[in-house]
């Protein structure tokens, strides 16, 4: 169940510096979370080759026969992006890199926020069948395919006709802040420069 978390952390050593009152702090690592939200946090990963599109059938549940992206949760302990290939991998059997940020879905469920991050990912080579309990087919899909099957949701649908038709604005720009804890940072790689006064 999802529900709001108040957390306040301070790790520091504190200081006085010499001819005045004022307190400064040394080597100094503070972390402040306030009402901060769990989040169910979903991923899947664009695989685009040659014109086609990887997709995986559910193999159960309420999708069973349906195709989507490979797609899953992100566990406690991993980003995003590892989320994304660990599932591409389990799912297809393929190894990837992730090459930029494909699309966001955002919704409310259980009164708690909902994401979707979807991933574009460049893979090498081929695999054999992979498929699992969760997984009953895989295959790579022309667009004219796309339209004749049955989709989990009209968003991987699309996410899919996207892949296919343009290319990625959103690329991973790996280093751009590098930190003792990495991250991810996605930003359109195709902007427009504002004329003066256009900004208001």
């Amino acid at each position: 169940m999802l529900q709001k978390i108040a957390s306040l952390y301070i790790n520091t050593r504190l200081f006085s510096c010499r001819g005045s009152n004022r307190l400064s702090y040394s080597r100094s690592k503070i972390w402040v979370l306030m009402a901060s939200l769990l989040c169910d946090l979903g991923v899947a990963a664009r695989v685009v080759r040659a014109g086609t599109i990887l997709l995986v059938q559910e193999a159960s549940g309420a999708h069973k026969g349906r195709w989507g992206l490979p797609k899953g949760r992100v566990d406690q302990g991993e980003s995003p992006e590892t989320a994304a290939l660990r599932e591409l991998k389990e799912e297809t059997g393929h190894q990837g890199q992730v090459m930029g940020l494909a699309g966001v879905r955002t919704a409310l469920r259980n009164d708690g926020p909902a994401v979707f991050l979807c991933y574009d990912v460049h893979v090498e080579g081929d695999v054999a069948a992979h498929a699992n309990e969760e997984i009953s087919s895989i295959k790579w899909f022309t667009l004219t395919q796309c339209a004749s099957i049955e989709w989990v949701s009209e968003t991987m649908h699309q996410l899919a006709i996207d892949g296919l038709t343009q290319r990625s604005l959103m690329p991973n720009l790996a280093g751009l802040t590098p930190r003792s804890s990495p991250y991810a940072v996605y930003r359109t790689s195709k902007t427009e420069r504002l004329r003066q006064g256009d900004a208001s």
